[in-house]
């Protein structure tokens, strides 16, 4: 009886640890499935962050070329309304001309052949008799040259008109076009806005399951390192704001647009440049691995750091590299001593955090820099 009690016992206490070591098997997968989820979110909110950025510039091209166009058109409404006037105003004078052409014609009608004869022959000499007829000929030609200008400014400024009106159409239409452009462009950034926020929710939801699942392995008794490691050590992103620095020194070029001081180009900077003594240690802001280490032009001697979940740090400017491309480092461990920034005008370490390929303002993520 005794026996069999504690056979019990042992098998209940068996299936006490089996079921204890099945539920930590089930946590460990269940972490690290939550954590996959969180990394493809991130890995889709980059990509619709970057269509929304192609969107925006598209969308800021349109309102530029409608801008344009609107001017332009203001102007050739302008200019139509200008002829139009114009038009008529010589449409006007050429009636007013024919009419007194024809008052002249009636007029010398009704004075007759004899009359006409008697104003061409009633000079004394054959010079007034040569001034008469120049004088009935000047006037019926210059009436007539009248008429013919008239005619012809007026056919002139009719095909001008007719031209710059069929331009206005033809910028109507374009921007028509680009309206519509815009509307489908707004319309697909409105589609991508509600897209991102629905992808910022997973990334909350898996955040918080994540916490979850590390409280809910406190009541377990983990053993295994790795396991625990998994479950309980921070991430790179989990450190915003609380990072240290990477070496002590003053910020003399921060993160964003920068105007050189000898040009009057606007630059973009994408991490910040620390002002240190030249042989000063630089450390490293957290665990990771060194993914590279060599020169880039125009930043020197220059390490990059792997924290994992895409996020990367960046050490330029430096000289007496400590490390070697593969090897896993930990905070604060020293990568190599501050060189000299020929750029920057002193010596000191130029230093980006990146998540991808995106630049972060380092000053918001480290403690006191």
């Amino acid at each position: 009886m005794i026996w069999s009690r504690i056979l019990l016992a042992l098998s209940l206490a068996w299936a006490v640890g089996a079921k204890a070591s099945t539920d930590v098997d089930s946590l460990a997968k269940d972490f690290e499935a939550t954590k996959k989820k969180l990394e493809a979110e991130e890995v889709k909110q980059r990509q619709v962050l970057s269509a929304l950025y192609q969107l925006n510039k598209k969308i800021k091209k349109i309102v530029t070329e409608k801008g344009e166009l609107s001017q332009d058109r203001a102007f050739l409404e302008v200019s139509v309304r200008n002829l139009t006037v114009k038009v008529e105003d010589l449409d006007q004078k050429s009636k007013q001309q024919r009419l007194l052409l024809a008052e002249r014609l009636r007029a010398m009608y009704k004075l007759g052949g004899p009359s006409i004869a008697r104003f061409v022959f009633s000079s004394n000499s054959s010079v007034s008799l040569e001034r008469n007829l120049k004088i009935l000929g000047v006037v019926a030609a210059r009436d007539l040259e009248l008429i013919k200008n008239y005619s012809k400014d007026l056919k002139d400024l009719e095909s001008k008109r007719k031209s710059l009106a069929q331009k206005l159409e033809g910028l109507k239409s374009v921007e028509l076009k680009i309206a519509n452009q815009e509307k489908a462009l707004r319309k697909e950034q409105d589609l991508k806005g509600k897209l991102l926020d629905g992808i910022r929710k997973n990334k909350m939801f898996a955040l918080n399951k994540i916490n979850g699942l590390r409280e809910k392995s406190l009541q377990y008794n983990i053993e295994d390192a790795g396991l625990f490691d998994l479950l309980f050590k921070p991430s790179f992103a989990d450190q915003k704001g609380a990072l240290p620095t990477p070496l002590e020194g003053v910020v003399i070029h921060k993160f964003g647009l920068m105007k050189g001081q000898e040009h009057p180009y606007t630059l973009t900077h994408k991490g910040v440049f620390i002002a240190a003594a030249r042989g000063s240690n630089v450390k490293a802001v957290f665990d990771g691995r060194i993914s590279y280490v060599g020169h880039i032009p125009g930043f020197g001697t220059t390490l990059i750091v792997d924290h994992g979940d895409h996020y990367y740090s960046v050490y330029s400017h430096t000289q007496d590299v400590k490390v070697n491309a593969g090897d896993e480092v930990t905070g604060s461990q020293v990568l190599a001593q501050v060189g000299e920034a020929p750029m920057e005008g002193s010596s000191g370490l130029y230093f980006e955090i990146r998540h991808f390929s995106e630049p972060y303002d380092p000053q918001q993520w480290m403690k006191g820099l």
